[in-house]
């Protein structure tokens, strides 16, 4: 990252995650205002989903008619808007709206930004996205530190809105010092119509597009069960239980950070090899040996729990921006084409891979549930010719 703009993408990166992760450890507080139960505050935030949906459908297009700086600020304005005014919001109604809009505002700043990364990268011809991933990771992790901290200190709205403010001005600020080097638009006859032209051109790489599933169900199966996790199996405290999601990040920002200097003297595909498969084995031996010392010694069985959650974070930290990079070398469209049809796709995947987790965590135990993971991380091993050819 030795040029301004580089630098300056990263920060978009960056403040982006702080944004979007500000309110979710102030969940309890936003469901209560609210006064509904926990099944309905979870059907509502799934409903997420709807707006990014429709994002996937048509931000990838509109990237490549108008340019990624306008993408990036119209999609940040509603996003950080959205997320501003979700906290004050005390109706179903309203909320379902704003969740809708954040589902929309947050899929258009991913196409957007990932776009602006895939053009800086061909400009230089180096390997940045995985490294503009990590600062993404390092804004989540950062703003879920300072969201605990905040929690009891300061009042929800101040928190968030003061947060989304500042987030907004510095991505603002950021895309300017950017300016001479954003991805510019192109009109032509297909951009014209986005909508039509997404199912015309719809072409997926399924190799990929199934490996970027595999590759990020650790990540997202500790977001979702870590805690849990912790608390009934490993009984530990629930301010304990929280440790490894943060484990998880920093191993993620690690990886992303630093897979740039690996490849230096490992060929992408086979350290795709060596990293699924230490990473899927490590985290199911680590955390099944976990639990079963846990039962005599718990703090002896988290600790080793902790050391399987790293090794699986790190073993799959770099795969989806490392597949995505691939998918996006191996298609014919634009980048910003590719990074929605695989997100649209992706989405309906990943919500199918949560609900088996989640009914084999309900019909047998959390530990079983966590197995799927680590065979679908060593899965994306079936995958690594496809990255190596095309990163050849």
């Amino acid at each position: 990252m030795n040029t301004r703009s580089r630098r300056a993408l990263g920060a978009v990166f960056f403040f982006y995650a702080v944004a979007l992760i500000s309110w979710i450890p102030r969940y309890p507080e936003v469901k209560h205002n609210l006064h509904i139960s926990n099944g309905e505050f979870g059907t509502l935030l799934s409903l997420g989903a709807l707006g990014s949906l429709v994002s996937l459908l048509m931000v990838g297009h509109l990237v490549h008619r108008y340019g990624s700086r306008k993408a990036i600020t119209a999609s940040a304005t509603i996003l950080f808007l959205s997320i501003g005014y979700v906290v004050h919001v005390t109706n179903s109604f309203l909320f379902f709206i704003c969740i809708v809009l954040i589902g929309a505002g947050s899929s258009g700043v991913h196409i957007a930004v990932n776009s602006q990364g895939f053009y800086e990268q061909e400009r230089t011809g180096e390997n940045l996205i995985p490294r503009l991933h990590g600062f993404w990771s390092a804004g989540a992790l950062s703003t879920a530190i300072l969201s605990g901290f905040l929690t009891g200190r300061v009042s929800l709205v101040a928190h968030v809105d003061t947060l989304c403010v500042i987030a907004y001005l510095l991505v603002l600020y950021f895309l300017k010092v950017i300016g001479p080097d954003a991805l510019p638009g192109v009109i032509d006859e297909e951009t014209s119509s986005p909508l039509k032209s997404f199912f015309s051109s719809f072409s997926i790489d399924w190799n990929l597009t199934w490996a970027i599933t595999f590759a990020t169900m650790v990540e997202f199966s500790i977001g979702d069960w870590g805690a849990i996790f912790s608390k009934e199996e490993l009984h530990m405290s629930a301010g304990v239980a929280t440790i490894p999601y943060i484990i998880c990040a920093l191993a993620m920002i690690g990886g992303r950070l630093n897979v740039h200097r690996i490849t230096k003297y490992i060929g992408i595909g086979d350290l795709v090899k060596r990293c699924v498969i230490f990473g899927g084995i490590g985290f199911m031996v680590l955390m099944s040996f976990g639990k079963f010392v846990s039962k005599t010694q718990p703090q002896v069985g988290f600790l080793i729990f902790l050391v399987g959650v790293f090794i699986g974070a790190l073993g799959g930290s770099f795969l989806a921006p490392t597949i995505l990079d691939a998918a996006n070398k191996r298609s014919k469209f634009p980048g910003s084409v590719v990074i929605a049809q695989i997100g649209a796709v992706n989405t309906i995947l990943v919500l199918m891979s949560k609900t088996v987790i989640a009914w084999t965590a309900q019909l047998t135990s959390i530990s079983v549930a966590l197995i799927i993971p680590s065979f679908g991380l060593m899965a994306v091993a079936f995958s690594a010719r496809a990255i190596k050819e095309a990163n050849a």
